[in-house]
């Protein structure tokens, strides 16, 4: 379940010793980008029985940027004022509940400031309703509070109101709130967080009390959850223990589950029945919002290069050339680290902290920009009493407009380990070679954007449609097949041979080999097995028995085999007839009339005739040739027989495009 791996993730923010400013910094939206600007008109207004006074501040400064001027907030004041930003809804409406009246002024609302009364009823007076610390009030007092702070600021702070598009932050500071104090001198900085100088009571400074305003923080969350389901003594799906209340797992600053959204409950329940699904206590629910909050933190969107080799259509080369990047769909990911046993949570959030800090990591360390294309995040090593988790979704978080994607669960990081080890070398070292094989430049810098990630490398390989399934596949230790990728490389390859497209042929076929060599040796380290089926190694092996005229039929025995020497055949006959023709053989006598090749063309079309023509042109072709040529028509004969040239058509014509393709490269070796 995913919101039980959320609260096991906050169990560790929960018991850490985390200061209190950085538990309200996760907790609220202080360093959100969203709300910087917010901080630039800051209005503090302090309540002491019948005295009022406000004092408009600035949380930051203007810093020029070339030429644009930006305003950045000042982190080491911000956090003195615990603004929450609206998901969803209309945001100049008030929504949730606050722990303190503080919020967040919009363009309107400052207008509003002109009219008195309007600014009492439209903006303060709903969120004084929805405030916790003035629940003791009625509605009537509420509503005279609301219009005493109204009249005060129509008077002394609507001169500050322009013309253009302003955005502020209002508090309103009364010492009968519990989380405000006034002291003459400083309180503990750990816990206390100074607002500022008061205006009121002279030689005295107004502080919150950051300990309360966290209670009251979470007290607020628990408030909004209620609105979806509340019960008394009842058992926690989480502690599964009778709790005396629990309540639903909604979150307005999260929202994975939205009550706008139908699909997450059961149509038996009620608009407020959503503890029928999920019952969660009070630290349970603490957990989960820190869990929340720090899983936002570590969420990255996959970059555009990954998302259109991931969908773009992966059979279709033209296709996926006129694919543009900026044309799918966002998708964002994040990993969760789970430990086994609860005396590891502890330690759990040292490794969180060190994924946020980016600091340096070891050589076991894992990346998940080759394992998961989240770029940017690099897991501490970990040992095996530790487990992954993958979470991908697309849509707008803020709306509640979420789609899950993918949820890769039970990683194990030393299975992870070995995937990671054998993408590094198949980057670092193999895929230069293959290049070379093949007669394509080593340029060790550039970056095949297929080959850059797990799942780009998938999604190439089998399609969009199962790079999800795959991905479960290969970190569950599991078998992956070659059939796939055989099929979609093999209609590759005819529509570029159609086209002539020499060299991205020679690119499809790179790719080919580098994913065989990927499965090759994640079936001999992961799986501890030999993967069926011929390698790149057996070709080259072939290659040089060709070339040396030693092939017997005893080397022709599979469809790959027949198909790859048919190609170096072909390749080499087709050298010595463009030499003296000046036409290519392929083309000129083989696909006739813009046809797809298949194995009985190649045999029908091309083979039998090639000993004729050579005869007709004289064209000396070296002795090798012909000794392997009587072995690949007898080859044919039992392929046919055996029925490869329609059931493995694709392993065939494949085998046969990576021998005529590679045979130059080769025979120069």
């Amino acid at each position: 379940m995913l919101a039980e791996a959320v609260v096991r993730v906050g169990e560790s923010l929960v018991s850490s010793d985390l200061p209190l400013t950085e538990r309200i910094r996760l907790l609220t939206d202080v360093d959100n980008e969203a709300c910087k600007n917010f901080f630039e008109h800051v209005w503090v207004v302090e309540c002491i029985e019948e005295q009022v006074n406000v004092r408009l501040m600035r949380i930051g400064e203007k810093v020029k940027e070339g030429k644009k001027e930006t305003f950045v907030v000042d982190r080491a004041k911000n956090v003195a004022f615990p603004i929450i930003y609206p998901n969803g809804g209309n945001p100049l409406n008030a929504q949730g509940s606050y722990a303190l009246p503080c919020y967040l002024m919009y363009d309107r609302h400052i207008k509003m400031l002109k009219n008195s009364g309007e600014f009492a009823k439209e903006m303060l007076f709903p969120r004084f309703e929805r405030t916790l610390c003035m629940r003791h009030m009625d509605n009537e007092q509420k509503f005279s509070y609301a219009k005493k702070i109204a009249d005060l600021l129509s008077r002394q702070v609507a001169t500050f109101v322009y013309e253009e598009k302003q955005l502020g932050i209002l508090m309103i500071v009364n010492p009968l709130f519990p989380a405000y104090q006034y002291a003459s001198q400083q309180l503990d900085p750990q816990r206390y967080i100074k607002i500022g100088d008061s205006r009121i009571e002279t030689d005295k400074s107004v502080y919150l009390d950051g300990k309360m305003l966290i209670e009251a923080i979470i007290s607020a969350r628990l408030d909004e959850a209620k609105t979806l389901g509340r019960d008394i003594n009842q058992v926690s799906t989480f502690t599964n223990k009778i709790e005396t209340e629990v309540v639903s797992i909604y979150n307005k600053s999260w929202l994975w589950l939205s009550s706008t959204w139908e699909a997450p409950k059961s149509i038996y329940w009620g608009d407020k029945e959503w503890t029928r699904g999920i019952k969660v206590d009070r630290h349970s629910y603490e957990a989960f919002l820190y869990g929340a909050q720090l899983l936002k933190q570590l969420t990255v969107s996959l970059s555009n290069a990954t998302l259109k080799e991931i969908f773009s259509p992966h059979t279709n080369v033209e296709a996926k050339k006129k694919m543009k990047s900026s044309s799918f769909e966002k998708i964002f990911g994040v990993p969760l680290i789970l430990p086994l046993h609860d005396g590891e949570v502890k330690q759990l959030f040292k490794k969180y902290r060190r994924i946020l800090k980016k600091e340096e990591h070891s050589r076991e360390a894992l990346h998940m920009k080759l394992l998961a294309a989240l770029d940017g995040i690099i897991v501490p090593e970990s040992t095996d009493d530790y487990r992954l988790m993958l979470l991908y979704y697309s849509g707008d978080l803020s709306r509640g407009d979420v789609h899950i994607r993918a949820v890769i669960d039970d990683v194990i990081p030393s299975v992870a380990s070995k995937v990671q080890q054998i993408l590094k070398r198949l980057n670092r070292s193999e895929l230069f070679s293959i290049r070379e094989l093949f007669g394509l430049d080593r340029d060790e810098n550039k970056e095949d954007v297929r080959l850059s990630s797990l799942p780009a490398m998938l999604a190439n390989a089998y399609g969009p449609g199962y790079v999800w399934s795959s991905m479960q596949s290969v970190f569950h230790r599991q078998p992956i097949r070659m059939e796939r990728i055989c099929q979609v490389v093999a209609r590759k390859l005819t529509e570029l041979a159609n086209k002539q497209q020499i060299f991205s042929m020679r690119q499809e076929l790179v790719f080919y080999y580098s994913f065989m060599y990927f499965l090759d040796v994640y079936y001999q380290i992961v799986l501890n097995d030999q993967r069926e089926g011929i390698t790149l190694q057996d070709f080259l092996v072939l290659a040089t028995k060709y070339h040396e005229g030693t092939i017997t039929a005893n080397d022709l025995t599979s469809p790959e085999s027949l198909g790859f020497v048919s190609g170096l055949a072909l390749r080499q006959f087709s050298r010595s007839y463009g030499a003296k023709t000046k036409k290519d053989f392929i083309n000129h006598r083989v696909m006739k009339f813009g046809s797809k090749l298949n194995p009985e063309m190649i045999w029908k079309n091309g083979l039998i005739r090639c000993e004729e023509l050579a005869r007709q042109w004289d064209l000396g072709i070296k002795e090798n040739f012909r000794t392997t040529l009587a072995y690949v028509l007898i080859g044919f004969l039992r392929a046919k027989e055996e029925g490869w040239l329609a059931n493995k058509k694709e392993h065939m014509m494949t085998a046969f495009w990576s021998g005529y393709l590679m045979y130059d490269q080769v025979a120069k070796e």
